[in-house]
């Protein structure tokens, strides 16, 4: 089976999601971990007041992708990030758990005035805001393109651990 990730693709959460979850960050980007410069993040699950939408928006993500009995990715599980202007994503791989692979799907809530497109295996992924994207973090080098404005980027990223059939079929069409 092919998964195809492309502009078309369609949202995965309104924009009175996005908002709720925009103005969340906004008040409390600084309670997550920085993580580096102009880079916060931190688990969702330690965050009690997160809002709840982000949940709502992991089961749209597992109905669509069928990932009811995928096993979740054990160091950084589920997390929402935010970078200012300047705030970056180096290039690396994430590690791997045995035969299956870290893969995550990243939903980005919000994209800056210019910058922050991650770019998979040398592909930049120029996707909308509200729309995500699969990564397969344990085996194409990923990273992103830095932040530049005024405006944070702000993605979900819920891991996974899948096994490399279930990803070898990944087309990002940007």
């Amino acid at each position: 089976m092919e998964y195809k990730y492309t502009k078309n693709d369609e949202e995965i959460l309104t924009q009175d999601e996005q908002e709720i979850i925009v103005q969340w960050v906004k008040k409390n980007y600084l309670r997550l971990k920085k993580n580096g410069d102009q880079k916060y993040m931190k688990s969702m699950y330690e965050i009690p007041d997160i809002p709840k939408i982000v949940w709502i928006i992991r089961e749209r993500i597992v109905e669509k992708e069928k990932l009811h009995n995928a096993k979740q990715e054990p160091l950084f599980k589920d997390t929402i990030g935010c970078m200012l202007d300047g705030g970056q994503l180096h290039k690396h791989l994430d590690p791997n758990v045995e035969d299956l692979i870290h893969t995550r799907f990243n939903v980005y809530v919000q994209l800056p005035k210019e910058g922050g497109f991650p770019v998979y295996d040398e592909k930049i992924c120029k996707l909308k805001e509200r729309t995500y994207i699969c990564c397969r973090a344990g085996l194409d080098l990923h990273y992103c393109e830095k932040v530049i404005g005024d405006r944070e980027r702000i993605i979900l990223s819920y891991g996974f651990l899948l096994p490399k059939e279930r990803i070898n079929n990944i087309i990002y069409d940007y």
